[in-house]
């Protein structure tokens, strides 16, 4: 649909400057109907333009004359809430006397009051800062128009329903509406019940519900080997931005720190770095100064930067929809990206049950030899230098350089292979030129365990705590000298978990551990009995 609507010109010219010229779907679908008053569910992934969908019609109804808070953004996370001030103001630009405020935890509670005090018509922000405003009386929603909940499923992943309730209950009745989500769980379709008058339904997720612009592949590779995979695959297809998912912070401070060792230009985000860090990475990422971002699910949930090629799945996610989320951050709004899962041996049935929950069949791919790396990056050093030659570039001084250089003792394929050596990329790491595919079935064989040097630990937390092995795998590696690969059998329950450590860090665990804070409560240790399941299961060559 082109971009032909009856708009306000001050609107029509700021986003003709951000390069609108058509609208996507989730806009065609949306736009008109909340122009028209309607409540609105959008089923949709990142990525698909939600923020103008929105932001559009909020900036052509909202008069800008009055000095009272006239709609609410609701964001799951800090990052998403930036990000969505920043889209808003680029499309408010010409309109006098729009004010947009930002309110979210992390940032000291001063600059927002400071902020509030110039009466913005729009706030953007998260649902604890926002409920700490409500409190404080610094926000008035009286006059509210517009409410919007972005991501509205991540907000309720992450426990603030208790708080999105509060907001609802504290807004006038009679306002519009609006609740985007890439899933729609029950809790979505009873806030709407409970919240919304008669709300139209938009969905553009297809049946399939990964994005098809994705190319998704998987390869076989030994852990140990999953950085120079990811090395190799950076090289070969050259993606302008990259995205690296780890499932713990741990792994996510370890890959960054041997990546920057092979000369790749990266930087992380986690929960535990400040708030003031992770918005200067994104903004960096956003800027094309780094060219990848190594990251957890809950420190990129909600990302929207529009020229990722490229989502590596370093450790395979542990549940589908995280799959889902993540590649949803290449591929964005028609563009081709790319999606690379690293599996090692003991994941390849989290790859097929991905498949099987989202309908999708990921290709077995090989990760590239040393010497089809060493081909690409030879050859993008004959492009650049093909590439400098043919500009308008002034070589005087080079000339000057070289011609003084012609006269000493080198020879001229002495110093053009002395040119090259300091063009190639520095790396502090030995190059692996071995074959790093594997080769492994879903299959497990059946073997003795030998638990007679192993302590096991019995933990108060379980599924219900929403519990997952990657939490249980942080919670001991970050704080204890041990190897992930030596934490073993772990089993989460519905009320509690189990997990086994050699013998030897008994006792620094529960010294270390012991009362201290796993998902925001008390983690109870205690050591456990044998396994009966352990003790009874017979042996099977």
């Amino acid at each position: 649909m082109e971009l032909n609507m009856e708009l306000r010109s001050e609107i029509k010219q700021a986003i003709e400057e951000m390069g609108f010229n058509a609208l996507t779907e989730i806009q065609e679908l949306t736009i008109p109907l909340l122009l028209a008053g309607k409540d609105v569910i959008g089923h949709s992934h990142t990525g698909t333009g939600k923020t103008a969908a929105f932001g559009i019609p909020i900036l052509e109804k909202l008069d800008f004359n009055q000095e009272f808070v006239q709609a609410l953004v609701l964001a799951p996370t800090r990052e998403l809430a930036v990000q969505i001030h920043d889209e808003m103001m680029r499309m408010a630009k010409y309109i006098p006397g729009c004010r947009i405020v930002t309110v979210f935890g992390g940032d000291p509670i001063t600059n927002q009051l400071y902020k509030l005090k110039k009466k913005p018509q729009i706030i953007i922000g998260t649902p604890g800062r926002t409920i700490d405003h409500l409190e404080r009386k610094t926000i008035r929603f009286d006059h509210l128009k517009f409410m919007v909940l972005d991501e509205a499923d991540e907000m309720l992943k992450m426990g603030f329903q208790e708080d999105i309730e509060k907001i609802f209950q504290a807004v006038p009745e009679d306002r519009q509406t609006l609740m985007f989500s890439a899933t729609m769980p029950r809790t979505i379709i009873g806030l709407a019940k409970s919240y919304m008058i008669n709300p139209e339904m938009i969905k553009v997720i297809g049946e399939d519900s990964t994005n098809q612009d994705v190319s998704q592949y998987y390869y076989k590779v030994r852990r140990e080997n999953k950085t120079e995979a990811i090395y190799r695959l950076l090289n070969v297809y050259r993606p302008k931005l990259s995205l690296i998912f780890c499932n713990t912070k741990v792994q996510v401070d370890e890959l960054t720190q041997e990546l920057i060792e092979r000369g790749i230009n990266c930087d992380k985000i986690h929960g535990d770095l400040p708030q003031t860090t992770r918005l200067d990475v994104l903004k960096k990422f956003h800027n094309s100064i780094i060219d990848v971002m190594v990251a957890t699910d809950v420190a990129a949930r909600g990302l929207d930067i529009k020229e990722v090629e490229a989502v590596f799945n370093y450790d395979v996610p542990e549940k589908a929809d995280y799959y889902v989320h993540r590649i949803g951050r290449t591929g964005r709004i028609g563009n081709i990206g790319y999606s690379f899962t690293l599996v090692s041996k003991g994941e390849l049935k989290q790859v097929e049950e991905i498949e099987r929950i989202t309908k999708t069949k990921i290709k077995k791919r090989s990760i590239p030899t040393y010497d089809k790396v060493l081909d690409v990056k030879n050859q993008k050093i004959i492009d650049k230098i093909q590439a400098l030659v043919a500009s308008d570039t002034n070589f005087e001084p080079q000339y000057e350089i070289m011609n003084k250089m012609i006269q000493s003792t080198m020879t001229e394929d002495q110093i053009i292979v002395a040119l090259l050596k300091m063009l190639e990329s520095k790396s502090s790491v030995e190059a692996n030129v071995a074959d790093i595919n594997e080769e492994f079935e879903t299959k497990k064989s059946w073997a003795p365990t030998d638990e007679s040097n192993q302590a096991r630990f019995h933990l108060n937390l379980g599924k219900q705590d929403d519990l997952t092995v990657s939490d249980i795998l942080d919670f001991v590696c970050s704080k204890i000298k041990i190897s992930r690969k030596d934490v073993q059998n772990i089993a989460i329950l519905t009320e509690f978990s189990f997990f086994s450590v050699p013998q030897h860090f008994r006792d620094e665990i529960m010294k270390t551990l012991n009362n201290t804070k796993l998902k925001g409560k008390r983690a109870g240790l205690s050591i456990s009995k044998p396994r009966r399941s352990d003790q009874k299961k017979p042996y099977r060559g």
